[in-house]
């Protein structure tokens, strides 16, 4: 009785674990595992088993930080009840199909599965498994043709779906443009990334002197405004890093450093 009680509490009750065959997703691939039950001290009665697909990020809007948290997609395990008995140990298989056109994962943007377990008159018992979601097709080589330039990601955050799905990427230049810029950031939305790729920019280059000082008050040494890469300009990597480069080449003339 004791036993049962504690179990109630999570104190030696039924605990569940799900395996997966790899961390590391694909966009519109196959994910497998399985998820093993073990029993704790008691019998216990389970009303439910099922597996969330969740995302974790935040995005900064003016001075603070808001956070996102979305269920992408739920995997019903089992919703059958049935009994799990002390030290016994149950498997499931578990399939999935990674979703096409998400936000990858990057500097605040995380992905998990969350396994849940719903026992009758106790404490429900949960999973947490963080992989790596990795993209395919046009958004994978416009992201890669950034990296070819060398600008990797310095911050990053994705808006939410009830915010227009924006993910924001600031990159750092790294071999390219090393030095010269305050900020250097595209904005766009992975959901419409299927047959073209657009969103917003923002370059802002460094300044130096007093003519720099002006300009930066002035802010004549950024620009703004929109971009659209259609498909026939990413179709490969190299296709990729030749059309960003000249995006950023054509946009930086004409501002003022110093």
């Amino acid at each position: 009785m004791f036993k049962s009680f504690l179990a109630s509490l999570g104190v030696g009750a039924a605990t569940i674990d799900l395996i997966l065959d790899r961390d590391v997703l694909t966009m519109g691939e196959a994910v497998t595992g399985r998820v093993v039950l073990k029993g704790g001290d008691v019998e216990q009665l389970i009303e439910g088993l099922s597996v969330e697909f969740r995302l974790a990020s935040s995005y900064k809007k003016d001075d603070s930080y808001i956070n996102v948290n979305e269920t992408i997609q739920t995997v019903q395990i089992t919703n059958q009840d049935f009994m799990v008995y002390p030290g016994e140990e149950k498997e499931f298989p578990f399939y999935m199909v990674c979703p096409a056109l998400l936000p990858v994962s990057s500097v605040n943007t995380r992905y998990y599965f969350q396994t849940d377990l719903e026992i009758k008159r106790g404490l429900d018992a949960e999973d947490r498994d963080f992989v790596e979601v990795r993209p395919v097709g046009i958004q994978k080589n416009f992201l890669e043709g950034f990296r070819a330039l060398g600008l990797v990601h310095q911050e990053e955050g994705y808006t939410g779906r009830q915010n227009r799905g924006y993910q924001i990427i600031q990159f750092r230049p790294t071999e390219w443009l090393a030095g010269e810029f305050d900020e250097l950031v595209f904005m766009y939305q992975p959901e419409d990334s299927s047959n073209h790729v657009s969103g917003y920019y923002e370059l802002d280059l460094k300044t130096r002197g007093l003519i720099g000082f002006l300009a930066d008050e002035l802010d004549l040494n950024e620009k703004k405004g929109r971009f659209m890469f259609a498909a026939q300009q990413l179709m490969t990597i190299e296709d990729a890093t030749f059309h960003i480069q000249e995006f950023i080449n054509k946009n930086m003339k004409g501002l003022i450093t110093g």
